[in-house]
Parts: C-alpha cells; sequence; structure tokens
C-alpha cells in the first residue's frame, strides 16, 4: 500500500527534539560516550568521533558520527520520559526520515501481538523491557519489525513486501531463532475497480480469513492503527467501521493469490525456491519448502537471491534487507 499501513502508524509513534539542546561534548568513539570521557573540540578534527547534544536534564538527545575527514557518517535521535529512561531512539537521514527505530516499552502494539501470537502463559519468556526495531531502509516504507528481549534474544520479526508501484503486499509474523511463519497476510490492491482484498494464512498456511472492501482510501483502510489483533483477522470490525464511513463490502468474489517464494541461485548453477529468513557473519539463512530446518549457505556460495517481489536481495541490495 502506498506509504504502507504500518509507516502510516509508526509516524504515530515519531519523536522530535522537544527539549532545546542546552550543550554539547566530543567524545573519540561510543565506549568514551558510554563512559562520559569527553575529548577537547580541538582534537576531534582529523579523527573519527562522535558529538553529543544534552538537554538541560543532561540527557543526550541526538548523538552525529563523524568520520575522519568532517563528513557526517550517522546520526541518532533519542527521548526519555519523566524518569529520565529511554524509551526511543531513532537513526535518521539527511531529510529527518526515519532508517531506524527502536522502542523500548513493554506495551508497544505489535510486540503485544507478536507475543500473543506465538506464545501462551505456560512459557517462561519474560518480555520486561523488551525492545521493537523498526526498519526503514530508505526512509519512506518499513520492510521490518524486530522483536528483542532486554538480553538480546531475538524472539520474532515481521517483514513487509511491496509490489512495484509501492503497496504492501505481503505481511510475515516469522518466529525467532527458528524462521518459522506462524501469521501471513496477503494483500492485492485492484486499482482499476477500487478493491482492497485481504487473506490471512496460518501457521500450516491454511487459509484463515478473507475480506473485500470497496472505495477503501490507501491510507484509511484501518480506522485504527496495526497490527491486526485477536487469532483471526476481524472481519466484522472492519466492516462495522466501514459501514460507519459509507463505505460498502464488495460484492466480487475473492481470488486467494498463490504463494511465490524467494529465487536462490548458486554459483553452481542450482537453482531453488527458498524462503529467505535473514542474514548473519556465516552467510543467507533461509528454509527450503520440504524442510523445517532453517539452514545457511556462505556469501560466497551464492550468485544471486531474488525475492518473491522481484526484489534483488543479494548481492546488489543486501543492505537493505540485512538482519539487524
Amino acid at each position: 500500500m502506498k506509504n504502507s499501513l504500518i509507516f502510516c502508524f509508526l509516524v504515530t509513534i515519531q519523536f522530535s527534539l522537544a527539549d532545546e539542546i542546552s550543550y554539547l561534548r566530543y567524545y573519540a568513539n561510543e565506549k568514551d560516550f558510554i563512559a562520559n570521557v569527553p575529548m577537547k573540540a580541538t582534537n576531534r578534527r582529523g579523527y573519527d568521533h562522535l558529538t553529543a547534544y544534552f538537554n538541560d536534564r543532561n540527557l543526550p538527545v541526538k548523538l552525529e558520527y563523524y568520520i575522519s575527514n568532517g563528513s557526517l557518517k550517522k546520526r541518532e535521535i533519542m527521548e526519555y520520559n519523566s524518569n529520565k529512561v529511554l524509551i526511543q531512539k531513532g537513526e535518521v537521514n539527511s531529510k529527518s526520515e526515519f532508517l531506524k527505530l527502536v522502542v523500548y516499552s513493554n506495551n508497544e502494539p505489535w510486540s503485544v501481538e507478536f507475543q500473543k501470537s506465538n506464545y501462551n502463559d505456560k512459557e517462561k519468556i519474560d518480555f520486561v523491557d523488551q525492545r521493537s526495531t523498526f526498519i526503514i531502509p530508505r526512509g519512506k516504507q518499513v520492510t521490518q519489525i524486530i522483536f528483542e528481549t532486554i538480553d538480546g534474544m531475538k524472539y520474532g520479526k515481521i517483514e513487509l513486501d511491496y509490489d512495484y508501484l509501492g503497496y504492501l503486499s505481503e505481511e510475515r509474523w516469522r518466529a525467532l531463532p527458528s524462521g518459522d511463519i506462524i501469521r501471513r497476510f496477503n494483500y492485492k490492491f485492484d486499482l482499476m475497480s477500487n478493491v482492497t482484498q485481504i487473506w490471512e494464512f496460518g501457521k500450516s498456511s491454511e487459509l484463515i480469513s478473507e475480506v473485500a472492501l470497496d472505495m477503501v482510501p490507501a491510507d484509511q483502510l484501518y480506522r485504527t492503527p496495526p497490527p491486526r489483533t485477536g487469532n483471526v483477522l476481524d472481519e466484522y470490525d472492519i466492516i462495522r467501521k466501514e459501514i460507519k464511513e459509507k463505505k460498502i463490502i464488495s460484492p466480487n468474489t475473492s481470488f486467494i493469490p498463490s504463494t511465490k517464494f524467494d529465487q536462490l541461485v548458486l554459483k553452481s548453477g542450482q537453482y531453488f525456491e527458498v524462503d529467505f529468513v535473514g542474514t548473519n557473519t556465516n552467510g543467507i539463512q533461509f528454509k527450503l519448502l520440504d524442510n523445517n530446518g532453517l539452514l545457511t549457505i556462505p556469501f560466497d556460495n551464492v550468485r544471486s537471491l531474488t525475492s518473491r517481489m522481484g526484489n534483488v536481495i543479494y548481492p546488489e541490495a543486501i543492505e537493505f534487507r540485512k538482519s539487524y
């Protein structure tokens, strides 16, 4: 979907530097910044360094990373609650658009819904002070939402694919570290008839729910922010909201789209249909269609990896789908 429903939701949690900057300090590296060992301003020239901007509560609200020639490498902004606890940190580009946003919260909606979908009350996993990381490679569309516990264990992520027009086409909820898909949503937008169709699939790829809507503005498909709640897509809630807004439910018969997979080509010439999971230092992680195990292949053995939407994942565009 144009600019994506998820990005519309993300706008509601974005923040700005409301606190005025009171002073700044220079540090040789992140280690010195954490230890609060600043350097003299004159010593930074010709060296990699970072500049930290502090508010009147002596909290760093902006970090700028510079390389030795003075060029800006990365800019981060932070926000705190009334108790001086960090609640959000984001990396922004030159247009102040988020490239990465980390939300530190037990109540972040996407993480709460993911936990409900994949865990029961008997499973002993501590989600206190968990974090949700939103990845927005070009500052426009969220491509991944990664969930992580306070001790650094990544327990799940949501992957989002877009078609060539920028419309959301598929949403996959994936458990980690197994890489298993626990929920999947397919979207189809018919520009000619102005019809939006949505399908939800379960852990075994079984169809759970489907709905078709007429006259749905791209940025108003949901009157409340995502994510979807409950175990199934709530058709009644959508229908009720659309009737209230004087829209109508489409009488068109739904068509369930066929499942497409990522295309992996090895340097040996072998070709595989795979489910791409992510990357690590050892190579590309994926699952074969007839194998439930998570596999890893070294980068040196791969000629190309193309997503189910036709986007190059490897080698040229790996930075836009890398795992965090």
